[in-house]
């Protein structure tokens, strides 16, 4: 039997006070600009005062093209890393291990939340739900610009000192799309 109360180390060092994590819930809380506000950060530091040894926050998108809500946290640009300090700061400070997830919403997103522009994917094919737009594949450069931005928001993330990143690659967002048979029809060597 697991006892959840009991510290964890990981390989790399980083032990966790206990064995409880708060999975990411989307809040919805930070600026039109993608910066956290003075609630998110009581609305974590309050969580983490609690007694749960791991947060995961709320998605960050790596990209403006990555965003899938409004007033989501960005991880896009390095003038985003003082906010970021202040998230992971309030989370550390309460005494919960931090970590940031890091989310791409694809064919998720909608042309209204990126500002007029297209949404992408792996195919152009729409997600099974109404009222969704048709996205356009990524190019090969694309691609790889989007594993960077992955790598950039992951730098970001560990300036700012967070302990870890979560890929968010689940729900149907951006990673899965690249996995799974009803989106990604492409035929090169995706």
């Amino acid at each position: 039997m697991v006892n959840f109360s009991s510290t964890y180390a990981f390989p790399n060092g980083v032990t966790l006070k206990n064995r409880i994590m708060m999975a990411p819930m989307t809040i919805s809380s930070s600026t039109p600009a993608g910066d956290v506000t003075n609630e998110e950060l009581q609305y974590y530091a309050r969580r983490a005062s609690s007694g749960i040894g791991t947060i995961i926050t709320a998605c960050a998108a790596i990209n403006k093209q990555a965003i899938g809500f409004h007033n989501s946290i960005l991880a896009d640009s390095d003038e985003r890393i003082p906010s970021l300090t202040k998230l992971a700061t309030a989370i550390k400070d309460g005494g919960a291990t931090a970590i940031l997830q890091l989310f791409h919403a694809g064919r998720m997103s909608n042309s209204k939340l990126l500002k007029g522009e297209q949404l992408v994917s792996a195919s152009d094919i729409p997600a099974a739900r109404p009222n969704a737009e048709t996205p356009r594949p990524l190019s090969e450069v694309e691609i790889y610009e989007t594993i960077q931005h992955f790598a950039d928001a992951t730098r970001r993330a560990i300036t700012a000192g967070f302990d870890g990143v979560e890929l968010h690659g689940a729900n149907t967002y951006l990673l899965q799309q690249f996995v799974s048979p009803h989106s990604n029809r492409r035929t090169d060597i995706w």
